[in-house]
């Protein structure tokens, strides 16, 4: 059997390039170097690993704690500038879920969420700004109306973080930036969008219970709940919980139920302050 000399290291760099040579050829062809006179050396002698490959991992370890305790810090930053002052109270730590919700579930409340913040007095909680901003760079009214919304803290995020930008020049009236975008509702229901709550109630209760309105009105429907007037979401939400379970459009009974009710919790949480 041939032997090969091991290589006599004399700096940290030399014994760092030499290691790599050794993991490209592999330790079956090639054993690690010797460690260079020091604390490497004394490392090797105190902790003897009974494997090239051990060894050569041990010393790669500690060359690289090594060399990032030698690296020093480079000149200090110009501090950050704070954003401007927002006097507004921020919004309850509780929106924060329910714009999560609003997401998950129900994107069609979106608009009409941040719209509700700006409406009650409030800012976006610091949490929600980044991933609203990001969500709607493609859309110049609705990261606009989020600009609104956060206030001091969303100008101060953009100009620091680019990609948070919006990504259309387009810049919307401010009318359209405060008007809630409008949906598609038959004129029947439209007809009521204003009318008495046990009205709104009984009309799509009776119409669930008849199977006059069943899967395929869905998103009229849904449409119909996001825009109906505040006081007639929980009792049309009642309403819906005693259609016959028995009926085919349950389902959609109680999904209309669950839309209701979170657009009710919506406009709780984002009182007036």
């Amino acid at each position: 059997m041939t032997l090969v000399a091991r290589p006599v290291v004399t700096d940290l760099h030399d014994h760092w390039d030499t290691m790599v040579t050794v993991a490209l050829l592999g330790t079956d062809r090639r054993d690690p170097p010797a460690p260079p006179a020091g604390g490497l050396a004394d490392l090797a002698a105190d902790q003897p690993e009974p494997t090239p490959s051990q060894r050569l991992l041990q010393q790669v370890s500690a060359i690289t704690i090594v060399r990032r305790a030698g690296v020093l810090p480079g000149a200090a930053l110009a501090p950050v500038a704070a954003p401007a002052v927002d006097p507004r109270p921020v919004t309850p730590p509780g929106a924060t879920g329910t714009w999560h919700r609003v997401i998950e579930h129900w994107q069609v409340l979106s608009d009409e969420f941040v719209l509700a913040v700006v409406q009650s007095g409030r800012r976006l909680a610091p949490e929600l700004v980044p991933p609203m901003l990001r969500r709607y760079r493609s859309d110049a009214v609705r990261h606009a109306r989020v600009l609104v919304a956060a206030g001091p803290l969303g100008e101060w995020l953009v100009d620091l973080m680019p990609p948070l930008a919006c990504a259309t020049r387009k810049r919307p009236s401010p009318e359209l930036v405060a008007e809630l975008p409008s949906l598609a509702i038959t004129p029947e229901l439209a007809a009521v969008l204003s009318a008495p709550a046990d009205q709104v109630a009984s009309m799509v209760a009776d119409g669930m219970s008849s199977d006059e309105w069943g899967v395929s009105h869905r998103p009229v429907l849904i449409n119909f709940v996001a825009r109906v007037q505040p006081g007639a979401l929980l009792p049309l939400a009642a309403a819906l919980d005693r259609v016959d379970p028995s009926r085919p459009s349950i389902g959609l009974a109680f999904s209309l139920a669950d839309l209701a009710r979170l657009r009710h919790h919506m406009f709780t949480e984002l009182e007036p302050v």
